[in-house]
């Protein structure tokens, strides 16, 4: 093995070690801080210095790591003239910078866009697209989303900037349910309006704004919808399921649900 091998080895493994140092201590030093803060900030003030920080612990741990890689890669005569080249060339970090952020790599500056913007922190619960869900945590390409049915659901940066994201939690903490049920065709709607309502009322959760409205229409099934606002504490995905429960049972009762075809 040549001193040259032993030596990059040697730079990689110090290297190593030292990024594992550094981000324990970045880790338990927001830790520290966030505990502190909790006690003298407000809940949105705690959760916008936790997204920052997160975001900005990944960045220190990734130009570490570059820097380990570059110094390593050094060791070699025929690797250390190439970083000397690209060093000394303007234009090749114009292209390479130019490249990061027209490609995939344009997550990485997303991601870094989105803690200092902030338009969803850490807790939020957010709209995109057709997801929906709670910001889990941001990362350097991509930010996690937990769904209503415990999912977690992948976006890439990139998407998050330049998509529209409807923030509730900004406003409105409650929880969104929404639940579809079929009625018999040619049945009244005002009357299974009004059995839905009373089935929303029985299910012992405080529901708020809680409308029924027709959303779809087949050949033989009316669809309605039952749509409300749930404490922010609720799971959404079980007072939804109670809910469609006492409405099918509801509905059956009084005769309004469509036929079973044979």
């Amino acid at each position: 093995m040549s001193s040259n091998t032993v030596q990059a080895l040697i730079t990689a493994g110090a290297g190593a070690v030292g990024i594992l140092v550094a981000r324990w201590l970045l880790t338990r030093g927001f830790e520290r801080w966030e505990r502190r803060a909790a006690t003298r900030r407000t809940p949105d003030e705690v959760a916008s210095m936790r997204t920052r920080l997160g975001v900005l612990r990944r960045v220190i741990v990734a130009v570490l790591i570059v820097i380990v890689v570059w110094n390593t890669l050094a060791v070699f005569p025929q690797t250390e003239q190439l970083a000397t080249a690209v060093l000394a060339s303007g234009a090749v970090l114009a292209l390479f910078v130019g490249l990061a952020f027209t490609t995939p790599l344009a997550n990485l500056g997303a991601g870094v866009l989105l803690a200092l913007t902030q338009p969803m922190r850490i807790g939020d619960r957010i709209l995109v697209g057709d997801t929906a869900g709670e910001v889990e945590e941001i990362t350097l390409i991509h930010t996690v989303l937990l769904t209503d049915d415990d999912r977690r659901v992948f976006v890439p940066n990139s998407t998050m900037v330049s998509s529209t994201v409807v923030n509730r939690t900004f406003k409105d903490t409650r929880r969104g349910i929404a639940v579809q049920v079929p009625v018999a065709l040619g049945a009244s709607i005002d009357d299974a309006r009004s059995v839905l309502l009373a089935a929303a009322a029985s299910t012992g959760e405080p529901l708020e704004n809680v409308a029924v409205r027709v959303t779809d229409v087949t050949e033989l099934v009316t669809w309605l919808t039952i749509s409300g606002l749930a404490r922010p504490t609720a799971s959404p995905a079980v007072v939804g399921a109670a809910v469609r429960e006492r409405a099918v049972v509801a509905l059956g009762a009084r005769g309004l649900l469509p036929a079973v075809s044979r």
